[in-house]
Formats: structure tokens, C-alpha cells, sequence
């Protein structure tokens, strides 16, 4: 229908906002890949690090990007995911940038129920990988040299005063017996030899003193060294710092322990810059949180008010206003379906949303989901029908359980023309449910199955246009069976339906996930 009150359709405009938008603001980079190895979608973030158009990485095989030392083993993960091996995958790995050179990139991937499709996310981890392999370069080095027992003095001392890493011998009391001049510019002293029979109670805060004599013990005692350990530096009068420590034990001849060696970087730097990461993560669900309660206030409001225009709370209003105020009611809502779908997701991908676990009757609650389903597909003069052979119980989230067959049914019977047919089919078992969603709808072609769980992903066809939707629906069911430990694929054809089948354990384990799980 169209609108032909303006002011109906200045209100409907102003409510409108790009779905897509809302991945945009991600610091990650998101992306999609088929099953024959080309990108289906990026965000931008992709450009922005890797100097590549969007277009020129999805017109090329990403796997051409990827360095040939890690190509093999790269694409051997991958496969594991799409063969159905692994449900998900992380690695890491070096990616080409525009001008020739290479980025290392975090990825995690992620299957599609129909195993043609995996969701990627990375992030650039190339400041990291550096400062890491410098780190890794210089105490290769040093425990090199440690290991000649110090033999080679002239060496030493050259390495040592020439590396602006922090770098110091003790005694089995753990008092210093040399420290090179980096260190000694950082405790604030003219002359290392000053530091000779000091403690780092002389210098640190009594309770980072004591950590740090208690891990030289350690590493006395039991003659492992400790290394590359991220530990923040107290100070009494000034800011806290942090560093990467690697202590070692020094022997003798005998191979007696007389002493520790340490080496130190200050990584302060890089600690900040972490800490500025996760205040932005941070900082962006603040943000989703915030800006759905900002929309919801006036959204509610409008649907509000468009009922009590629709009710004639306020006077009679001709067919041509209720016309308006219908459409005006119809867009708030699906706006705000919209809102709290996306809402969910950022929650999900965060890490953010918890499992509230409980056990409750299978059929019992696909019931409750399927009265609420019927009054929808009476309109349509559709045959609904729940088909079962015995009951069980399942642990799971109920309202989110409940909410996965809600998303099913409800899109089986938008699609479905008047006089179809939608239905549930539950099979359970000892260890999992089994359940199919079939309807004869419009069907959905081969390619286009391939997105099917993507976020803001509609068919884009005349056919399904016309149906409307916020295109989330089905990505969020299919995160929220993941959550559970399950899986959810499709087959479908044009023009005589669908079937979305899923499997979800009957108890969830305790497994590694983003996601908690509380009882």
C-alpha cells in the first residue's frame, strides 16, 4: 500500500534507517566466503587495511592473498569447516596488502549449516605479530648468549649496553650483581654500578618487589625459566609501567644455580594500545545499548499514538487515514523488530549474551510458539500442523529456544502463499532434537541459500521484496542455535518450498564459546 497522508510519510522517512550501518561501525573485519573460495561480502573495514576495493577482493580467489607458507595449512582449516569437521576454526596467518606487503590477520571462521558458506571475522594483529617477533628475536638471543655461561664477555657487554631492552644479573637472594645502562636509565641512576647489592625493594613498590623475588625463587628452585611474562611495574612515585620478562637461571661449571638472568622489554606502549582496543569494543556495545533505548522511547511512542489514531480514541478518522495510520503502525514495529534483532547480534558478538539454562518439555513449548504462529497463518488459510512421536525434555535457554521456532514459522508462513501449507516436524532422541520447519512456499534458489544466514540479507528478487522483513531473522537463528552446540541447514526449491532442518543437544556441555552458560 502507499501512503497518501504526507505527514504519514515524513514520520515513516524519518524512521528509516540503513541496516548495514550498524556493521559498519565494527573496528573488525567481516567478511563471507563460498564455498569455491571467493568473498560474498566485506565490510569496509577490509579496504581501510588492506588497500584492496571491496570489489577488487570479491572479483579475485582470496586464497591467492594469502602468503604461500601458510596457504596449505590455511585452506586445510578452512576445509574442516566447510566439510563439517569443525564447527568453527581459529588461525592466524599473513595476508597481502595492496602495496606488496603483508598483514598478519586474527581469524576466526565459522560454518553455515549448509556448509557452503563461512563467516569470517579478523583483525589486524600486525603491530602485535611485529612486536612479538622482536621480543622473540631478542630473548632468543640473550638466553643464546646466558647459555655460554657468559663466557664471551666482550660480547656480553657489547649486547648488553647497546640493547635498549632491560637486562640484569642476581644472586640467589635475588640482589643485583650487574644491570646494563637501559636499566639503569630506568631506575633513574647515574652509573649501574650503583644497582650492585640493591633489591627491587629499593626501587618498586613492596608488593611488585616481592612478585618478583618470589618468580626469581621459582625459577632458583626449579631451574625452569619463566618467559616473555606480561607484568605491570608498580613504582612509588611514578606511573606504573609494563613489561615483558624472561628470567633465567645462571650455572656454574658444576651446573650449580648461582644466580638468575632477566631480560625485560618496556611494552607499555603496547598495553595502552590494547587497553584503548577493548575500551572501544567496549565503548560500541555502550553504544548499541544506548542507541536502541534512544530509538525504542520514540518508536514506542509512534505505535503508540497510531493506535489510538487506528482505535478512534480521539475521533473518527475516513479509510483513507486508517489506510495511513495502519502502514504508519506496521513500519514501527518491523523498525523495532529491527532494533532489538540487531541488538542480539551485537550481544552475541560480543560475548555478552548468557545462556539462562533450564529443562522444560520439547513439544510444550514448540506449542506455545505454534499458537502464537496460528493466528498469523488463519489469515493466510494455511494448514499448520506439529507432528511428534514422543515428548522429551531439553536444558536450554527457553525464551531463546522458543524464539528459534518463532523465526522459523513466522518466515515459513510469510512465504508461503494463501492455501499452503507450513509445518513442524520433532524427532527426539537420547542425546538431541532433530526438529524440520517445511513449508510450500516460493522457494529459494541454489545461490541464493548460500547467504541465507547472513546479517541484512534479503533474496534479492521481486518475489521476496514484496514480503518485507529486516533480513536478520534468520542469521540471528542461526547464531542463537550455534549458542546452543547446534547446527541448522536448507533445502529448497523455486517455486515449491523449503525445509530448515536443525539439531540441538538436549543438555548443553561445557565447550569453548563466546557465549556464557548459566544455570
Amino acid at each position: 500500500m502507499k501512503l497518501k497522508d504526507t505527514a504519514g510519510k515524513h514520520i515513516l522517512t524519518d524512521t528509516i534507517i540503513e541496516p548495514r550501518c550498524f556493521l559498519e561501525i565494527s573496528t573488525d573485519m567481516f567478511g563471507y566466503i563460498s564455498c569455491d573460495g571467493s568473498f560474498v561480502a566485506l565490510n569496509s573495514v577490509w579496504e581501510e587495511v588492506l588497500g584492496f576495493t571491496q570489489l577488487e577482493l570479491q572479483n579475485s580467489e582470496w586464497s591467492t592473498f594469502i602468503h604461500p607458507e601458510e596457504r596449505e595449512e590455511v585452506l586445510s582449516e578452512i576445509e574442516k569447516v566447510k566439510t563439517g569437521k569443525r564447527d568453527s576454526v581459529a588461525f592466524e596467518n599473513r595476508f597481502q596488502h595492496k602495496d606488496a606487503s603483508y598483514r598478519w590477520l586474527r581469524w576466526r571462521a565459522i560454518k553455515d549449516a549448509e556448509k557452503q558458506l563461512c563467516y569470517v571475522v579478523a583483525t589486524d594483529v600486525t603491530p602485535q605479530k611485529q612486536l612479538e617477533a622482536r621480543l622473540k628475536e631478542s630473548e632468543t638471543r640473550f638466553q643464546q648468549l646466558v647459555a655460554k655461561h657468559v663466557q664471551e664477555a666482550e660480547l656480553l657487554h657489547t649486547l648488553m649496553e647497546n640493547t635498549p631492552d632491560h637486562i640484569y644479573f642476581k644472586d640467589t637472594e635475588s640482589r643485583f650483581m650487574r644491570i646494563n645502562r637501559s636499566l639503569a636509565d630506568w631506575f633513574g641512576l647515574k652509573n649501574p654500578a650503583e644497582a650492585v647489592h640493591k633489591t627491587d625493594f629499593d626501587f618498586f613498590t613492596r608488593e611488585h618487589a616481592q612478585q618478583a623475588y618470589q618468580d626469581e625463587q621459582d625459577v632458583i628452585e626449579s631451574g625452569k625459566p619463566i618467559e616473555a611474562k606480561q607484568e605491570r611495574e608498580t613504582w612509588p612515585h611514578e606511573q606504573d609501567t609494563w613489561v615483558s620478562t624472561t628470567k633465567v637461571p645462571i650455572r656454574d661449571r658444576e651446573g650449580r644455580i648461582v644466580g638468575t638472568c632477566g631480560i625485560s622489554r618496556d611494552i607499555t606502549e603496547y598495553y595502552r594500545a590494547q587497553q584503548a582496543v577493548e575500551y572501544a569494543s567496549r565503548a560500541k556495545s555502550d553504544f548499541l545499548a544506548n542507541m536502541s533505548h534512544e530509538l525504542r522511547t520514540p518508536l514506542n511512542a509512534i505505535i503508540g499514538f497510531a493506535e489510538i489514531l487506528r482505535d478512534e480514541l480521539v475521533g473518527s478518522i475516513n479509510d483513507e487515514q486508517r489506510e495511513c495510520i495502519n502502514d504508519i503502525h506496521i513500519s514501527g514495529e518491523h523498525l523495532l523488530e529491527m532494533i532489538n534483532d540487531i541488538l542480539d547480534l551485537s550481544k552475541i558478538e560480543a560475548g555478552k549474551m548468557a545462556l539462562q539454562l533450564e529443562t522444560f518439555s520439547i513439544v510444550e513449548a514448540v506449542e506455545e510458539v505454534n499458537a502464537i504462529i496460528t493466528a498469523l497463518a488463519v489469515k493466510k488459510d494455511l494448514d499448520l500442523t506439529l507432528n511428534y512421536t514422543q515428548n522429551g525434555m531439553i536444558e536450554a535457554d527457553r525464551v531463546k529456544f522458543k524464539q528459534i521456532f518463532y523465526n522459523l514459522l513466522s518466515n515459513a508462513v510469510k512465504f508461503t502463499p494463501e492455501g499452503g501449507k507450513v509445518s513442524t516436524k520433532l524427532e527426539i532422541g537420547t542425546t538431541e532434537l532433530q526438529a524440520e520447519v517445511v513449508d510450500t512456499g516460493i522457494g529459494i534458489s541454489e545461490a541464493d541459500q548460500a547467504k541465507l544466514f547472513a546479517p541484512f540479507t534479503q533474496i534479492d528478487t521481486s518475489k521476496s521484496r514484496r514480503y518485507g522483513g529486516t533480513g536478520l531473522g534468520l542469521a540471528l537463528t542461526h547464531r542463537l542455535i550455534v549458542l546452543h552446540g547446534g547446527e541448522i541447514s536448507v533445502t529448497s526449491r523455486e517455486g515449491e518450498g523449503s525445509n530448515f532442518a536443525l539439531k540441538i543437544p538436549l543438555q548443553q556441555l561445557k565447550r569453548e564459546s563466546n557465549v556464557g552458560l548459566v544455570k
